[in-house]
């Protein structure tokens, strides 16, 4: 499936676009516009019509400005969201975010009702606060030796990585967590990073405060749209799935479906079976 690109220019910041085009039903995914779909499956780029945009984190800034935090707080990127859906013309839809990119889903469907279908996050834990610490809980308990090994020695080169070139932080710590974030180990992620800018104040401010502290239950009174969440059963780079049963005892309307043999990127490890529960929960069975 061949994606087209542009770039959008908003207060600052050059948001880029990438965008299918089959005719399919529409689906609005946020994040990073050069890393999604290297990782969307093209079973599920055939059948949607799949717009990913930027979030600030990863645009180049077109100003000369100093940056500071209120550049990238989580109101400024629903307003870019919003802005960005406008101008491309998508109809109200499902939107997509995947791990902290779930927040801002979560809360753009929140502010903006009108323009949202279903809520769909994947690999997002209930924050990356507290329920955090049962994520390595969980790893120390369950992963292979093999895969606590390969841990080891990616953070060991992790540490080489950030002494090396440290304004790619985010990239060399995510690809630090490729032992616990894909069910295949080894696993060569840094190819889908490559050419990728990271703007790292938003991801210190957004993962590291904003998604610390969120209340999604917050957020869920406020929606009454059809929310669907997805989580890798070996995913050990968020808070493990079980973490979410007090949250979704007190909402069971929302459906929440645990793909096994997957990790942190079940569409990308689990296309079919993960094609098949969406579509069920878009279709509301």
């Amino acid at each position: 499936m061949e994606w087209k690109y542009q770039t959008i220019e908003r207060e600052g910041f050059a948001l880029q676009v990438a965008k299918t085009k089959n005719g399919g039903p529409p689906l609005f995914w946020i994040g990073s516009a050069l890393y999604y779909p290297r990782v969307i499956p093209s079973v599920m780029a055939e059948k949607f019509e799949i717009t990913v945009v930027d979030q600030r984190g990863f645009a180049k800034r077109s100003s000369s400005s100093k940056e500071t935090k209120e550049d990238y707080s989580l109101e400024k990127l629903l307003e870019d969201f919003s802005f960005l859906q406008k101008e491309l013309k998508i109809p109200a839809c499902p939107i997509i975010g995947h791990s902290g990119h779930g927040y801002m889903a979560l809360a753009y469907a929140a502010k903006y009702p009108d323009q949202v279908k279903n809520l769909v996050m994947v690999s997002t834990g209930p924050s990356h606060g507290s329920p955090m610490f049962e994520a390595e809980v969980y790893f120390q308990k369950h992963a292979s030796d093999l895969r606590k090994e390969a841990h080891l020695e990616n953070q060991i080169q992790f540490q080489k990585n950030i002494e090396r070139t440290p304004e790619d932080f985010f990239i060399h710590y995510c690809v630090s967590l490729e032992a616990k974030g894909f069910y295949q180990v080894p696993f060569p992620s840094r190819k889908f990073w490559e050419g990728i800018h990271t703007n790292k104040l938003a991801f210190d401010f957004l993962f590291g405060e904003v998604f610390r502290d969120i209340e999604v239950s917050d957020f869920f009174q406020k929606l009454s749209k059809p929310i669907w969440i997805c989580m890798g059963k070996e995913d050990y780079q968020v808070a493990p799935y079980y973490t979410w049963d007090p949250i979704l005892k007190e909402f069971p309307e929302i459906k929440m479906t645990v793909v096994d043999k997957s990790s942190h990127l079940p569409f990308l490890e689990r296309p079919e079976e993960f094609l098949n529960e969406f579509q069920n929960a878009l279709l509301g069975r």
